[in-house]
């Protein structure tokens, strides 16, 4: 039994030793690292061809619309934000797209809106205004652009951006980044499309990612990040291990005081 005890805390101390990282491997900036491998700021490794998904605007979005105009204050329809109560929540100041796709602009009245890009929206919106305020210059974002992140990350939930798109590194950045624990060759994309729900995978682990057209979310997307099998192994099967092992010491222990 001493022997096993012997075994059982070298094996620990072997495992402590070599999860150990050198200083010099974490300190940033360092005056002389010395470290293998290191990467050179000025070398062109790779250049990859982006391929951003453009996204059309759809029944049920929602739009902030500011408009700059040369027309007096006092006869500009869209320079004062709807009333709210309590704390400001963009999305109730915006116009939402009905079923058929218009908004509802005073004065203007209905301008139609599905199926477009937000630089094709932005013009038709300022298109429709020349007849009613002078050189509009309009600036259009969408409010509803949510995504949601789940899994091995530091933070997670949904997400809300105000950018016309957004990338699977940023919004993984969003939720904290991936935790120690995170598979990184394996996230999964879900998408729901055409009443459907599409099932993607990717890797962070390849570089070849960043030109995937997938790469670039879509409103309403899920990202879910998968533990790897260690941490079940560390939370788990260590755990019981240790305890057994803990237990049958001092049921040992505990015998061979009693016999003696």
């Amino acid at each position: 039994m001493r022997n096993t005890l012997i075994a059982f805390w070298l094996l620990v101390f072997i495992v402590s030793i070599a999860s150990c990282v050198p200083q010099r491997k974490v300190v940033l900036l360092q005056d002389n690292p010395q470290v293998e491998d290191q990467g050179n700021a000025d070398e062109l490794l790779k250049t990859f061809d982006l391929k951003p998904q453009v996204y059309t605007l759809k029944p049920g979005d929602v739009l902030s619309l500011r408009v700059q105009t040369t027309t007096p204050a006092e006869y500009n329809f869209l320079n004062t934000p709807a009333a709210t109560f309590g704390a400001t929540d963009p999305v109730l100041e915006g116009y939402t797209l009905d079923t058929e796709g218009n908004i509802l602009l005073p004065s203007v009245g209905k301008v139609n809106l599905r199926g477009l890009t937000m630089p094709e929206a932005r013009v038709k919106v300022t298109e429709a205004l020349e007849g009613f305020l002078s050189d509009p210059t309009v600036n259009l974002r969408l409010l509803t652009f949510r995504y949601t992140v789940l899994g091995e990350v530091t933070r997670q939930g949904q997400f809300t951006t105000y950018q016309d798109n957004i990338n699977i590194i940023e919004a993984i950045a969003t939720a904290g980044g991936v935790t120690t624990y995170s598979n990184r060759h394996r996230i999964k994309l879900v998408r729901l499309e055409g009443g459907q729900a599409k099932l993607y995978t990717f890797s962070l682990l390849d570089n070849n990612t960043l030109a995937l057209s997938n790469f670039f979310l879509q409103p309403n997307d899920m990202i879910v990040v998968d533990p790897l099998p260690a941490k079940n192994v560390r939370e788990n099967l260590l755990t019981n291990i240790t305890l057994v092992v803990s237990l049958a010491s001092t049921i040992s222990l505990l015998v061979l005081r009693l016999t003696q």
